[in-house]
């Protein structure tokens, strides 16, 4: 994401996500949840809820997109078997497809079928599926279907849907690739002159867009004019910017998490409208690449976490937070990245990396639960039961300088609890990040361990540090 404003809106209450008045200093927080949920029961979070998006330059690299990457599997991996690629992003427009497999394209990157494969064989060995965005902006459609149609045979059940086009919304404004007047009307045009030309060489093809990068409107107008196998609702979702502006810190990324808002009620109601998921195809912090000493810190972690925990209380399939290289600066990472560059070959988690993680460990495949909460204002959580019963509890304190101590109602005597924290030195550290008291290793590796709480029939008590967040799992009588 290169240029954009950034989204803002006003307060909506969202079922099991609360965020609630801070008065005092060490002010008690207290939360109760709804166990038997006499309310409406929430959403029920996708177990690929977590994905990751890269860029179409990605493709470029053989030693990254290799199914020989060990560092980077091994990390992706920890996330478990069921996720979500994404490939697209701005580089998209610069793309060439070229069946030959020769580099024979000056000043574009071109897409060929020996680094398709190598997309393939490295979803095949993630276990993930694949969102696969097409050249709409400086495409054609013939060109487009051929490459589909190469991409479909490699990938086969692995595919997700394709995307055509990144930020259409943009390409008469920041881009400069289309008129100023280009509007929906003249996307949805072109959109379908690919959509048909993409549906003859790949019959079963099925689709995910519009890609937008704010223009939530354009969402709804593709989902009315109800295209074949249209199966998901995209959009993507910055918190602020651009990077290097004056007016951006840790504290003011974790007090952005209202800007959302208005967009996932939008999104959620064209769900409803037209029966379809939607999904954040491209998220992060700061956009232009994300902002040193802010986008790399355990404060973006925490905002990151947030921004998961608004995603699933609102219905949303789930998030793929943007990553990889910088696209203008070759052999750096983006600020941002949840998984950059270790040395001679090998990845190292970021800290953005970890809220990942912990989101993991209580939320995909659970379902959320109605909870009554008190106390300070930056703190926030998530209940849900899982599948399996266990009812787990994700917990965040925001503030930078308070911790807080919360009293929990489980709603029904418990019998044990245990709870994993994210936590660091500071929130503006950048690489002491822990999460159960242990880091990941540049190969997945992780040793965490979860402190034992102490239960009073239905009550626990525990201390949440400043700057930190946790997950409390309980085991319910």
């Amino acid at each position: 994401m290169l240029r954009r404003s950034f989204l803002t809106g006003i307060t909506s209450a969202t079922l099991g996500f609360c965020a609630q008045g801070f008065a005092r200093a060490q002010e008690p927080m207290s939360v109760r949840i709804d166990i038997d949920a006499t309310a409406a029961p929430g959403p029920l979070i996708a177990q690929d809820f977590i994905g990751l998006s890269y860029e179409s330059a990605i493709l470029a690299d053989a030693d990254y997109i290799s199914p020989d990457n060990a560092s980077l599997i091994g990390l992706i991996r920890r996330f478990g078997r069921a996720g979500v690629l994404r490939i697209g992003g701005n580089t998209s427009e610069d793309t060439a497809w070229n069946p030959s497999d020769q580099d024979m394209v000056p000043g574009r990157i071109v897409l060929t079928p020996a680094r398709i494969d190598r997309l393939a064989a490295l979803v095949r060995a993630l276990g993930w599926k694949l969102i696969y965005g097409l050249n709409l902006a400086r495409g054609t459609a013939q060109t487009a279907a051929a490459e589909a149609a190469y991409v479909a045979r490699a990938l086969g059940p692995d595919l997700l849907a394709f995307q055509i086009g990144n930020e259409p919304d943009g390409f008469g404004r920041w881009r400069s690739v289309r008129a100023k007047s280009y509007d929906a009307a003249a996307y949805l045009a072109e959109w379908r002159a690919f959509h048909q030309a993409i549906r003859a060489q790949v019959p079963d093809a099925r689709f995910a867009g519009p890609d937008v990068a704010m223009e939530t409107g354009w969402v709804g107008a593709l989902a009315a004019t109800h295209p074949p196998a249209l199966v998901l609702l995209t959009q993507h979702y910055y918190a602020d910017g651009p990077a290097g502006a004056p007016q951006l810190s840790v504290s003011k990324l974790l007090q952005s998490a209202q800007q959302i808002v208005p967009v996932l009620d939008a999104l959620a109601r064209e769900g409803r409208t037209y029966g379809l998921p939607f999904r954040i195809v491209e998220a992060n912090s700061i956009y232009n690449e994300g902002q040193p000493g802010v986008s790399d810190t355990l404060g973006a972690a925490l905002w990151g976490l947030e921004l998961m925990f608004q995603l699933a209380a609102a219905g949303a399939a789930g998030v793929n937070f943007h990553a990889g290289p910088h696209n203008l600066r070759p052999g750096v990472d983006k600020a941002y990245t949840p998984i950059a560059r270790a040395g001679g070959g090998r990845y190292r988690p970021a800290p953005l990396y970890y809220a990942m993680l912990l989101f993991t460990q209580f939320a995909p495949g659970a379902t959320v639960l109605p909870l009554q909460m008190a106390g300070p204002r930056d703190v926030v959580a998530l209940a849900v039961r899982g599948s399996e019963g266990s009812v787990r509890i994700g917990l965040i304190n925001k503030d930078l300088g308070r911790g807080v101590r919360a009293s929990i109602d489980a709603g029904r005597d418990v019998a044990g609890a245990s709870i994993l924290r994210l936590a660091g030195p500071d929130p503006h550290t950048t690489s002491d990040v822990t999460l159960g008291g242990a880091q990941v290793d540049t190969s997945g590796e992780w040793n965490p361990r979860a402190e034992h709480v102490p239960v009073a029939d239905r009550a626990i008590a525990l201390d949440l540090p400043a700057a930190s967040a946790a997950v409390l799992t309980l085991n319910v009588k």
